[in-house]
């Protein structure tokens, strides 16, 4: 397949599969910016967004969902934020996208501080599964990296899940001088909870590299690290072409011997699965992404807000037919990515 210069090239196929044999099956989207959190690597230089205003309504993002599933073959939405469980309609709206015979999956990444309150509501709306974000059980690291977060809701959240949700698992970011006094703690977590933590690489987003090259902390120093501990990894698989059947990410997981602990691993900068990648992501202000590392992106909100079906679904298959093989990790290194994170719904 040529490498295409403009949506007009596409064809109006429901399958969406690029030319290095990767298949578009699931979009991430932002719900909204705004976060009860003000996480220090997901906005390093200012905190986060505090404009009330949802650029897109409901039905837009109905409307978005229609088209990834009906006209591009998508299997599986994940919902981002900032912080999507404080926009209120969010059970309304999932229930409502659950008609979509074909989505499979409803995924949602939370910090889990409203979970106690609304795991229940959202569980019943549709959502399969949900992965909370928690980088340290120390009360007083937590409060520093959230900028006044609270542990024990986020604990309570945890709880709250795991008696509700299907699947749960724990996003950590892996920042250095935090993770390795804590590993042993995320793994009898791990055990004793039977919910995979994720240890996710930092990335250098925004114009955060100061930040980034001074706390990042490569996948297989954390495995080497573990090793030294005492515990043997075994592997279990690693994204959708290995056989990883608990959700459409890139993470490699392993099993931890003599125990229930599973740990996955997201290595991003150092060992990028883009050979795997198999999504899009919508911000919350309609701008379509390609990838998380990379500056580009394209506008959809006219689009979106004219109901323009076609306009859409020529430009997402676009923007996924059109992505290079990888990404060069030395491009964020020395360049913005275009958002913070919680603008970009990572």
């Amino acid at each position: 397949m040529a490498i295409l210069d403009s949506p007009q090239q596409i064809e109006q196929n429901t399958t969406v599969t690029d030319r290095y044999g990767r298949r578009f099956r699931y979009v991430r989207i932002s719900v909204t910016d705004l976060c009860n959190l003000s996480c220090i690597y997901c906005n390093p230089v200012q905190g986060c967004a505090s404009s009330h205003s949802h650029k897109l309504s409901w039905d837009d993002l109905d409307f978005l969902v229609d088209v990834s599933v009906n006209d591009l073959g998508a299997e599986a939405v994940r919902i981002t934020g900032g912080e999507p469980t404080v926009r209120p309609g969010l059970a309304e709206w999932v229930q409502g996208i659950r008609r979509f015979g074909s989505l499979r999956d409803v995924a949602m990444t939370t910090n889990g501080i409203l979970l106690k309150r609304l795991g229940p509501e959202l569980c019943n709306a549709g959502i399969d599964r949900v992965n909370i974000s928690v980088d340290t059980f120390d009360r007083n690291r937590f409060r520093e990296i959230t900028r006044g977060g609270s542990l024990q809701r986020c604990l309570e959240g945890i709880d709250a899940a795991i008696e509700t949700f299907s699947r749960v698992k724990l996003n950590c970011v892996a920042v250095r001088s935090i993770v390795l006094e804590e590993l042993d703690h995320f793994v009898r977590f791990s055990d004793e909870k039977k919910i995979e933590v994720r240890f996710i690489e930092l990335m250098p987003v925004f114009d955060a590299k100061q930040y980034f090259h001074a706390n990042f902390i490569g996948v297989e120093e954390l495995k080497t690290r573990l090793a030294s501990l005492g515990y043997d990894l075994k592997p279990e698989g690693s994204g959708p072409a290995a056989g990883n059947r608990t959700g459409y990410g890139p993470a490699t997981t392993y099993r931890v011997s003599g125990t229930a602990a599973r740990l996955g691993f997201i290595s991003q900068m150092s060992d990028t699965k883009c050979l795997y990648c198999n999504k899009l992501r919508l911000t919350s202000d309609g701008a379509l992404k390609p990838c998380l590392l990379m500056p580009e992106e394209i506008d959809l909100q006219p689009a979106i807000k004219s109901r323009d079906r076609d306009v859409v679904a020529r430009h997402m298959r676009w923007q996924f037919l059109s992505r290079a093989e990888r990404y060069d990790a030395r491009t964020a290194l020395e360049e913005p990515a275009g958002r913070p994170m919680q603008a970009t719904g990572g």
